[in-house]
């Protein structure tokens, strides 16, 4: 069995959910070959920087501009349509892959790559690999929505609802939750030398207003150490090196934190954008989880649900109760029914393999 697993690199999270899902495929059965493939890649060369360019300064320097375009998006199938066409040369490169490594599935962590996978199976019909989508939010979009997919693995019985609404029937969505580590619940040491602390994410790419977070928090004098990941942003990194350098005692920076949820698991709250994964690895671990500015599109609609839900709290309500925190599990204990698997991945994977063994018995 062969499986393409296809996300995008607008970001670190999509890859992340498609490495947990593969890597417990393969542990479920070593003959299992799993293949990754950046969608962004299969677009001309110099048309994948632009994209990529495009994005980040979109989302973080004309915000207000990208959130129009999200709802419009969202609303409207017309862009979908266009941007099917405008990537036509990437759909052949994406049946090339798919010729060498002889998918039997196609599994996209990312819309992007759910549309030209969706486009390759209109063209190919009955020939085309099954098509699976795994949505690593907590409310659909419009630009996630394809006729041609023959599976979703959703978070959460309400956007299974929200899909039942929109047409889709019942046996081809599956509620697994969002992807996490395999061994995410695995017991870590904890350093006896470390200072209980807080651990502040701007995600893996830096973005957001996460350096004025910073020196808000230090001058309330909250007394706990906070350890911040400043990700890929050099500038951050270096402007928070420099506060770390005023406050020696009370700021840990760092650049990246390979498996950021084991350091998670010692930390006292988590205070981070509202990213898919990063807010399902905190729910797990049942760490306070307050959620700073997000985004514009997706980590808006994850901080409202997450926040409607019960399940965290936005930082403007933070500032208004700091201790909160010391009273978070009699607050939150009843999270109105929203629940984060911890074997999300181990019934994503589980799914796959029955839908490719099903598909292949079949021809």
């Amino acid at each position: 069995m062969h499986v393409l697993f296809l996300y995008a690199s607008t970001g670190s999270g999509h890859l992340k959910a498609a490495k947990y899902v593969a890597e417990t495929m393969t542990t479920k059965n070593a003959d299992i070959q799993v293949h990754m493939s950046d969608a962004l890649k299969l677009c001309y060369s110099a048309f994948e920087s632009f994209i990529l360019k495009a994005f980040r300064f979109l989302i973080s320097g004309c915000p207000v501009t990208y959130r129009l375009l999200y709802r419009f998006t969202e609303n409207n199938s017309i862009f979908n349509h266009i941007a099917g066409l405008f990537f036509s040369s990437s759909v052949s490169e994406l049946k090339r892959i798919c010729d060498f490594t002889k998918a039997d599935c196609i599994v996209c962590t990312h819309p992007f790559a759910l549309m030209l996978a969706s486009k390759l199976k209109k063209i190919l019909k009955l020939n085309a690999p099954a098509i699976m989508g795994i949505i690593t939010d907590y409310k659909i979009h419009r630009f996630w929505v394809y006729p041609q997919t023959d599976l979703y693995f959703v978070p959460s019985e309400e956007m299974k609802e929200d899909m039942l609404r929109l047409g889709w029937s019942a046996d081809r969505i599956k509620v697994t939750g969002v992807p996490c580590p395999p061994d995410i619940e695995h017991d870590v040491k904890v350093c006896r030398k470390q200072k209980p602390y807080w651990l502040v994410s701007g995600g893996g790419w830096g973005l957001g207003n996460l350096e004025s977070t910073i020196i808000s928090l230090l001058k309330r004098q909250t007394g706990h150490t906070l350890m911040v990941v400043a990700g890929e942003n050099n500038v951050l990194y270096q402007r928070l090196k420099n506060i770390e350098a005023k406050y020696p005692d009370r700021l840990i920076v760092k650049r990246t934190i390979p498996k950021l949820y084991n350091t998670m698991k010692n930390a006292l709250a988590v205070l981070t954008k509202p990213g898919g994964l990063t807010v399902t690895e905190a729910m797990i671990l049942k760490k306070p989880l307050i959620l700073l500015k997000p985004l514009p599109g997706a980590e808006e609609k994850n901080l409202d649900y997450l926040v409607r839900r019960g399940a965290a709290i936005s930082y403007n309500t933070f500032l208004k109760q700091t201790d909160i925190i010391n009273h978070w599990h009699e607050l939150h204990s009843h999270r109105q029914g929203l629940t984060a698997r911890s074997d999300s991945s181990d019934r994503i994977a589980r799914c796959i393999i029955e839908a490719c063994t099903r598909s292949n018995s079949q021809e």
